[in-house]
């Protein structure tokens, strides 16, 4: 390769995939990198038996002449045996802030946009003062203060502060690396929470309806009166039904589509963008829950979503009516509760439990054997879910 000069440098084109090295004949360890989107100067030499390159800078902001001279003094340190990458590694992790662990966390890992939502919110509320400090400068004794902050507000907010914060954390101490690979930042403060075991133990709801009859008259009889939304009633009555009788998740219930539910074949589907753990299940549906959603169709069939053109909304005036009405604060997931609570009283499988409820099978080695992917094999335990639902409710 001859002698690089500018005009060579200007005429060279850009890459359609990938990039290229050019090398420069006169100075041995300088060239040019042609990528797909730009051209920069680098060095390049060994250093301690390792191949070493160096990004000098951009080729339409820096001009030959002093890209030159700065990779003569550029293989000049890796010939004494200066790594420049390894001090621009430690540099960074000296200067990465909490904000952008964050940022590079969450760009990298493959979150649900809910999920990634719910995440950001966390460390903006718990830590937004510490968003913009250099990780580095966050010590142990810090996070403590905070971590009995939040826990005083909100035990529960506090475990899931904790959590996110190690995440980012231990992102970014894997991202920042020596040359060797060993982790440039300190170990996640947030490990002091483990090592002096104060974490708040959560403590597990355990309601669920236990009187069918009653729960049903304060669903039937719940009035709305809403101008605005005439049918606010309806649909909600129907989504708590739907809750009831399949155990759905209130978000997976709130986003299914038209697309998802087969009347005819009387299923529904869980597409795996929506699942929690990730995997798609088709369900069966008890007669009951296929006439509560034909009813429903009726109303709503020319719109994309089960519930109208968008997703169910966040129904808070209408439950909070509801649960004055029933006399205790029901949750949705009290429903998603109820719903295994009398499977496990009919004696269904847990395996089809399980299923049915689209839980991950996790570390059970006998339940992967178990492949319960045929909605059929669950019909009828959904359909007596369903059928001891209406015996206790007209008892």
């Amino acid at each position: 390769m001859p002698k690089l000069t500018a005009q060579f440098v200007r005429d060279l084109p850009l890459a359609r995939t990938g990039q290229s090295l050019i090398t420069d004949d006169a100075l041995p360890g300088f060239g040019v990198r042609v990528g797909t989107r730009s051209k920069s100067y680098f060095a390049e030499s060994r250093v301690k038996g390792r191949t070493r390159r160096v990004t000098l800078g951009r080729a339409d902001t820096l001009t030959l002449n002093d890209a030159r001279k700065l990779a003569m003094k550029a293989l000049a340190e890796m010939a004494d045996g200066k790594d420049r990458n390894a001090q621009l590694r430690q540099d960074r992790a000296k200067l990465m802030t909490l904000g952008q662990a964050v940022d590079g966390w969450l760009e990298e890992r493959p979150h649900r946009e809910g999920t990634a939502a719910t995440y950001r919110a966390t460390m903006q509320r718990e830590f937004g003062d510490w968003l913009s400090m250099e990780m580095r400068r966050i010590t142990p004794k810090q996070f403590q203060i905070r971590f009995h902050e939040i826990k005083d507000r909100t035990p529960a907010g506090a475990a899931l502060a904790v959590r996110t914060f190690k995440s980012c954390w231990n992102w970014a101490r894997a991202d920042v690396t020596d040359a060797e690979g060993n982790p440039l930042l300190p170990e996640c403060p947030a490990d002091i929470v483990k090592r002096k075991k104060i974490m708040p133990k959560p403590k597990r709801r355990k309601t669920f309806v236990s009187d069918w009859k009653a729960f049903f008259e304060a669903l039937d009889n719940l009035e709305t009166n809403s101008n605005r939304y005439p049918e606010a009633g309806k649909k909600f009555r129907t989504y708590v039904e739907l809750l009831a009788r399949t155990g759905l998740r209130k978000g997976e219930a709130a986003h299914l589509e038209w697309a998802d539910v087969d009347l005819k074949a009387k299923t529904l589907t869980i597409i795996a963008e929506r699942a929690k753990n990730g995997e798609a299940m088709t369900l069966p549906l008890a007669e009951q829950t296929v006439t509560l959603l034909e009813a429903q169709k009726g109303r709503t069939g020319g719109e994309t979503y089960v519930w109208g053109p968008s997703p169910y909304g966040d129904p808070r005036k209408t439950l909070t009516a509801f649960r004055e009405a029933l006399g205790w604060p029901v949750s949705f997931h009290d429903l998603r509760r109820s719903f295994s609570t009398v499977a496990t009283r009919l004696d269904v499988q847990q395996s089809k439990i399980r299923r049915l409820m689209n839980h991950a099978i996790g570390g059970d080695v006998t339940a992967g054997y178990q492949i319960l992917t045929d909605p059929e094999m669950m019909r009828e335990a959904a359909q007596a879910i369903s059928d001891y639902i209406d015996q206790q409710r007209e008892a």
